[in-house]
């Protein structure tokens, strides 16, 4: 069984060794006296059948490609078409570690309730204080 501590890990590795093909794959193209690195083809195709990662590995290695400054689309493929990528830099354990959002844990449905009834209680009391200066204000 896999451990959720693991996952992102597992996820870094997958990014590496994408980041890595398309590399070993890609051409140097000089634009405007600036030389980039373009790696061009079906990037479902090279995560999926070529890397043989399973389909919701494309999103999650896509997305944390781009989240670290790694790789970026200068054309949109489809159907037959092939993409391009720009190949910025090679991802690193820090870059992922600094792009990865912190997920909160997830409350259980006790805390959840518990936040509810705190919340219900703050604003009893403060409708309580409002009630009071009023009917201070009445009286006096």
């Amino acid at each position: 069984m896999i451990n959720a501590a693991d996952a992102p890990v597992a996820l870094y590795g997958h990014c590496s060794i994408t980041y890595q093909t398309m590399l070993s794959e890609a051409t140097a193209i000089v634009i405007d006296d600036r030389t980039i690195v373009v790696w061009e083809g079906m990037l479902t195709r090279l995560i999926t059948s070529q890397l043989n990662l399973s389909v919701p590995y494309y999103t999650a290695v896509t997305k944390a490609l781009k989240r670290m400054g790694c790789i970026q689309q200068l054309k949109r493929g489809g159907g037959t078409a092939p993409s391009q990528w720009e190949l910025l830099k090679e991802p690193t354990e820090e870059l992922f570690a600094n792009a990865m959002p912190n997920k909160v844990p997830k409350m259980d449905k006790y805390q959840a309730i518990q936040e509810q009834l705190d919340s219900q209680n703050n604003r009893i009391l403060a409708l309580e204080k409002i009630l009071a200066n009023i009917i201070k204000e009445e009286t006096g």
